[in-house]
């Protein structure tokens, strides 16, 4: 049957047919084979992740898995961040519920618990994610569980609140855009939505602050392989949140213009959400490689754009390479020779992107000049 993309029934498809990296990647005649490992291995866990939660949650609730898993790009070393996420009025059996997930994950000895700032491995309420947004109890937690939930999340069994609590944000984002659908100076619609990009750019800001303080905080352990997860796989989630802002204008997507209101706006969002941040990327190369004026730029920068990708989950998923990096010292970076690697991969990601968005050649220029830089 064809599966819904978002939940774990749609991190499933046939990604011979359905993915859209899959499909870039025949269009360019490119050969990502670490992307489609990554994939296969991600099906592989989720399955394995559906058969221990598999009637635990209720129609209240839903484990939901973000970070590699929610990317599709589960690797060798990987955290299992999840939380359970409740969508209803408190409960005490909630906690029961998480206290019986959590010990059938811890007992099947297969996956590396969540980092140690506490956002992932934990009870979640919907509230918070929807009604704090900006302001003193909009916490760093709730702040990355509300975008991750947005730019890279996977609802394993039970998805209703899931799919609940992912609209109740977009509303509230949409809802309160008072120039959302009204017209500028040159007579067009805005269909971007900037209190939605503003607070995706807020939270990538936030990510680059927060990366130096956990150098600080753990003395610089693990600088080198954060610094390059920052540069690519934290840059990637942000790029692809920044693009979903700009495909709702149909000029961006190609889709026929929807009547202007909300909900047809929420509905559109949503689906382009529920693809990975990678594939989102994928979508919107494909859509404009057809176009004689960028094909070419796009289908270069489309090439390295995804073969620095698949080199950084290749050296993710060799052991010996991401030990090295995790333990190497600051101090010794610039003469590593596994780091310069890996620094190379970084940047040629960032040259890419930065074509993707800021080169005066691509379909997103504009947009990025006018709505995302100022």
């Amino acid at each position: 049957m064809v599966l819904r993309p978002g939940s774990v029934q749609t991190v499933f498809p046939e990604l011979e047919t359905l993915s859209p990296v899959i499909q870039l990647e025949r269009d360019l005649g490119a050969d990502w084979r670490s992307l489609k490992t990554a994939a296969e291995e991600t099906q592989t866990v989720l399955f394995e992740l559906d058969q221990l939660v598999s009637g635990k949650a209720s129609a209240d609730s839903s484990v939901v898995v973000t970070g590699s898993l929610g990317r599709k790009e589960y690797t060798k070393g990987s955290d299992l961040d999840w939380i359970l996420l409740v969508d209803g009025a408190g409960d005490a059996r909630d906690q029961q519920t998480f206290l019986e997930i959590d010990r059938a994950i811890d007992a099947a000895e297969r996956f590396k618990k969540p980092g140690r700032e506490g956002t992932f491995g934990k009870l979640a309420f919907s509230q918070p994610m929807i009604h704090h947004i900006g302001g003193e109890e909009d916490s760093n937690s709730n702040t990355t569980r509300r975008i991750l939930l947005l730019l890279e999340a996977v609802s394993i069994g039970e998805s209703r609140a899931f799919e609940r609590v992912r609209k109740g944000i977009l509303l509230r984002y949409l809802q309160e855009d008072r120039g959302l659908f009204q017209r500028d100076h040159s007579n067009r619609i805005r269909w971007v939505p900037l209190f939605l990009l503003n607070d995706l750019a807020r939270y990538w800001r936030t990510m680059t602050v927060d990366f130096a303080y956990k150098q600080f905080d753990r003395g610089n352990k693990g600088y080198a392989l954060r610094s390059v997860k920052l540069g690519i796989s934290r840059k990637l989630m942000f790029a692809s949140g920044l693009l979903a802002c700009f495909w709702c204008d149909p000029e961006i997507s190609g889709i026929p213009a929807p009547q202007p209101r909300v909900q047809n706006l929420i509905a559109s969002l949503n689906e382009f959400l529920s693809w990975t941040p990678l594939e989102r990327l994928a979508l919107f190369f494909s859509k404009h490689l057809a176009d004689a004026r960028e094909g070419d730029f796009l289908r270069q920068t489309a090439l390295a754009l995804f073969g620095a990708y698949d080199g950084f989950i290749e050296m993710l998923n060799t052991p010996e390479v991401r030990d090295h990096l995790e333990k190497l010292p600051p101090e010794q970076v610039h003469t590593d020779p596994i780091f310069k690697n890996a620094r190379a991969i970084r940047s040629q990601f960032r040259q890419a992107v930065h074509d993707m968005f800021l080169d005066n050649r691509s379909p997103l220029y504009t947009l990025t000049i006018d709505k995302g830089v100022f």
